[in-house]
């Protein structure tokens, strides 16, 4: 047998070419068993995935949605002349950054009211810092 072989450590003596000899033959033994137990366990790794596959029904199909082609954009309706020109240009700014978000996913958004922020209540940027500095570790 080619696995018994290698094991065989033959003591002629203590001369440097027997201990060269012996140590090739421990290391390539070593590694060819290290090599064979690794092939082993993906085999039975694998088998083990294809069992229980099969016991749990198989793999269930995903529906991709499809994806349809470039959307036509949708025409912003016009602000009356009465609003002040700062608030059109506040309004244009993220009406064009909510279309970009929407962009390609086939799904128009409606901007129902657009509304300055709660006078008093903490900016985004300061609840992030507040949450970084005092969640539990």
């Amino acid at each position: 047998m080619f696995g018994l072989n290698l094991l065989k450590v033959t003591n002629h003596g203590n001369s440097i070419e027997n201990l060269k000899d012996s140590g090739i033959t421990v290391t390539s033994s070593g590694l060819i068993i290290v090599f064979a137990m690794l092939v082993l366990l993906v085999i039975i790794l694998t088998v083990f995935g294809f069992i229980m596959s099969r016991l749990s029904g198989g793999q269930k199909k995903v529906k991709q949605p499809k994806i349809e082609k470039k959307v036509e954009p949708v025409s912003v309706p016009v602000v009356t002349a009465t609003a002040a020109t700062e608030d059109d240009d506040v309004i244009a700014a993220i009406s064009a950054a909510v279309m970009m978000m929407y962009e390609g996913t086939g799904k128009t958004p409606v901007i129902r009211s657009i509304r300055p922020a709660q006078k008093g209540v903490r900016s985004a940027w300061a609840t992030a810092g507040v949450m970084n500095n005092t969640r539990p570790f």
